[in-house]
């Protein structure tokens, strides 16, 4: 099995999602529950005969899980299914509050939770949707493929440009009006009081952004966990891949093929998926 995604749960516990294909048609998904950093014991917390391709937890730690077909699932001692999209290709289940808030996917489709009822947002794109990003209380950005953005407020989803032609996967913001954009081929902008600063590097595709006790970080594929400065200037920050990022108000995690990473602002901790990766 391979590990697709993971998400932080209560203090420095954490949840991953491990895939495998049985056969055409055929899928497993088995996710655990890791205790933590410190003597750190992996436990099977569900097995599931879907596709599942992200996973989300609450502030509480509550579980979601969403499914290639569209499928939310609410993942604890009993599984239940929260709703049921028309959306093939999933990419990515994101929140702000107790319940997943957007599920992202391929062809610009995203949709949207309000007070338990999913709704598709028009957003008039048909690039793939990566990540999304809260720039203030009321306002929401995504990224997407092929250079796009897409803003939403007020119910209302605005497409956007940057000056590239690459597929932008993370975004982070400090504020309402500091943030980052992260991409393939080491591009990255800089969001400045309403501006987009182009701020690229030579470098790999960066996987994911995120703000996380004062510093920007984003994900060099292959390569490392880096911070962006205000300037634009990257620093590795920790010499181990990551992918996506997920944090809670005291740890921030990512994760590679062999282990989950764990920062709690000052110190990175790596923990090994050992027997529950396929070699």
């Amino acid at each position: 099995m391979e590990c697709v995604d993971a998400y932080i749960g209560q203090h420095d516990s954490f949840y991953c999602l491990f895939y495998e294909e049985l056969a055409p048609g055929e899928h497993l998904s088995r996710i655990y529950r890791c205790s933590g950093r410190t003597n750190p014991e992996f436990g099977l917390f569900a097995e599931i005969n879907e596709w599942l391709v992200s996973i989300w937890a609450n502030g509480a730690g509550r579980l979601f899980g969403a499914a290639w077909d569209g499928q939310i699932l609410s993942i604890g001692d009993r599984i239940e299914i929260m709703a049921s999209l028309d959306l093939l290709g999933t990419i990515k289940l994101a929140g702000f509050a107790e319940e997943p808030q957007f599920l992202m996917g391929e062809d610009g489709l995203v949709f949207e939770n309000r007070a338990g009822v999913w709704r598709r947002i028009a957003t008039r794109s048909k690039q793939d949707v990566y990540s999304v990003a809260r720039r203030d209380a009321h306002t929401f950005v995504f990224v997407a493929s092929a250079g796009r953005t897409i803003v939403y407020s007020g119910g209302i989803a605005t497409t956007e440009r940057l000056p590239t032609n690459v597929d932008l996967h993370g975004i982070a913001f400090a504020d309402p009006n500091k943030g980052v954009v992260a991409g393939d081929e080491g591009v990255v902008f800089r969001y400045d009081a309403g501006a987009w600063i182009d701020v690229s590097v030579d470098r790999p595709s960066l996987q994911d952004a995120h703000f996380f006790k004062g510093k920007f970080l984003v994900s060099v594929e292959g390569e490392s966990i880096d911070e962006i400065d205000n300037d634009g200037t990257f620093s590795v920050l920790y010499k181990r891949p990551g992918y996506y990022f997920s944090s809670n108000d005291d740890f921030c995690l990512t994760f590679d093929e062999e282990a989950a990473h764990i920062f709690d602002g000052e110190q990175w901790t790596s923990i090994a998926f050992a027997g529950l990766v396929s070699r």
